[in-house]
């Protein structure tokens, strides 16, 4: 079982990862990674690093994505290491385009650090 402060610090990152996208800061997206941490993209290479997966957040940002909501499922785990399971909306306003959203499912692993917990691995795909 997971500790309650423990699902508070997971609920207060994925808080700050969706708050990076309301402001269109793609450093604040990026804190809730550890240094070396992994995305996983869907139909894309894996990027790895917090520096490079701060850059890949940018292009994201870019390319119109305004907003994401996350919503776990299922948080489990003990030690250092955690596992989420969730599912989530992406809200998308391309430039000159038309807004949409996407439902996505995702799994992240959480590792406990120095610095709290941070996201190591992060995959997500599209959902119907």
């Amino acid at each position: 079982m997971v500790a309650d402060e423990v699902k508070k610090a997971i609920d207060t990152n994925n808080e700050r990862f969706s708050e990076g996208f309301l402001k269109g800061d793609a450093s604040i997206t990026a804190s809730v990674f550890a240094e070396n941490a992994v995305v996983f993209p869907p139909d894309a290479p894996m990027v790895e690093g917090r520096g490079a997966i701060e850059e890949f957040w940018r292009a994201v940002m870019a390319s119109g994505v305004k907003g994401v909501e996350l919503t776990t499922i299922e948080l489990s785990g003990s030690g250092d290491y955690l596992h989420e399971r969730g599912t989530g909306i992406i809200r998308v306003r391309p430039p000159g385009g038309t807004p949409a959203e996407q439902k996505i499912k995702f799994v992240v692993v959480w590792k406990h650090t120095a610095d709290g917990w941070k996201n190591m691995w992060d995959i997500w795909n599209t959902s119907p």
